[in-house]
């Protein structure tokens, strides 16, 4: 049986970094000293399209790592899937010959072109905060079937684009990029389980809304913003919290494994307080767990994969360590992975 295997990784963060004392989120309403600790942000970052920043551009400089690190050439690229919360691209490349703002092609298409991967089938998912989960499984199934032999998934998250500054929501996300490299297993790196569920009763906490700044009631101005309910911060402290850990025991049970069997859970990266509760809820450890929000923000899908970079990148993870990577995405799904972590490059 073939098996499917993280071969390598890499993350991307933008060169400039916004304080929550930053003149850009002076227009807030007045902020609590809760709402702070809540989400734990100190600093995150913004594309700037002036240094040459946004998802076609950072995308490019991702991949273009990866293939080098590997010493691959983009057409042993099979596969490239892609997830991006905000369904506008800013940059289409050459593929339409325009670079105006477009909802179609998505990233996938516009990167398999800019990049030269001649011979990747492509296509792009959406499952919010956890898409990177989403994407990996998918990528495992179609190598585990043989029908490729490189795959790429990729996060690219310009959720800046998305961001009222008038409203506090604002101060949550951040733009990142990540991408994992996956092939066929040639040691013990593999997919032990996989298991995620979803409840849509309360989908509209937080959602993507054409609307209105918040500060600007009089004017007929509309943009699609990220929208959080007035007491969203609450709702979510109710049923998340219990959910994500739900998915972990399921994967585990999969997998044959308990939690003391795990070398290092890679949550996805909201709150400080809400990852807290998650690892709580699996008899993880503080010691086996890393958080990054605080100097990255919220990347949405980007989220888990620049943790498990930084994890990696800090020696946290060891060959032949088992490791389970979960989270929570708005709508709301809930999904967790068991892995086997092989020999694997850090890019």
């Amino acid at each position: 049986m073939i098996k499917a295997k993280i071969a390598s990784i890499t993350s991307q963060l933008p060169a400039r970094k916004f304080k929550n004392t930053d003149p850009i989120f002076g227009n807030l309403p007045e902020m609590s000293q809760r709402w702070w600790r809540f989400w734990g942000i100190d600093e995150r970052g913004y594309f700037s399209p002036d240094l040459g920043e946004d998802e076609l551009h950072v995308s490019l400089t991702v991949v273009e790592r990866l293939l080098k690190a590997n010493n691959l050439k983009p057409a042993d690229v099979d596969l490239i899937i892609c997830a991006a919360s905000c369904p506008v691209l800013t940059n289409i490349g050459s593929v339409k010959g325009t670079n105006q703002p477009r909802l179609y092609p998505r990233l996938s298409r516009v990167l398999r072109e800019e990049a030269g991967l001649i011979n990747a089938t492509h296509f792009d998912i959406q499952m919010e905060c956890a898409s990177f989960l989403l994407g990996q499984k998918l990528a495992a199934s179609y190598i585990e079937q043989g029908k490729v032999r490189n795959a790429v998934v990729l996060c690219c998250e310009y959720i800046s684009n998305m961001m009222d500054y008038t409203d506090r929501s604002s101060t949550i996300f951040s733009d990142g990029c990540a991408a994992a490299l996956l092939t066929a297993s040639t040691d013990e790196g593999e997919l032990l389980a996989s298991a995620q569920h979803s409840n849509a009763t309360h989908y509209s906490i937080a959602t993507g809304k054409w609307r209105a700044p918040s500060g600007d009631s009089e004017s007929h101005r509309t943009k699609l913003y990220f929208s959080l309910d007035e007491d969203g911060q609450k709702q979510m402290q109710e049923f998340v919290p219990q959910n994500v850990p739900i998915a972990v025991h399921r994967a585990l049970k999969k997998a044959g494994l308990q939690s003391s069997d795990i070398g290092e859970f890679v949550f996805h990266q909201p709150s400080p307080l809400l990852v807290h509760a998650w690892a709580t809820g699996v008899d993880c450890p503080e010691e086996k767990y890393l958080t990054t929000m605080d100097k990255a923000g919220v990347m949405v899908s980007a989220s888990i994969p620049y943790t498990l970079h930084q994890s990696l990148k800090q020696g946290r993870i060891q060959k032949g360590d088992a490791i389970v990577m979960a989270g929570a995405a708005t709508g709301w799904g809930f999904a967790a992975q068991v892995w086997r972590i092989g020999d694997l490059v850090i890019c």
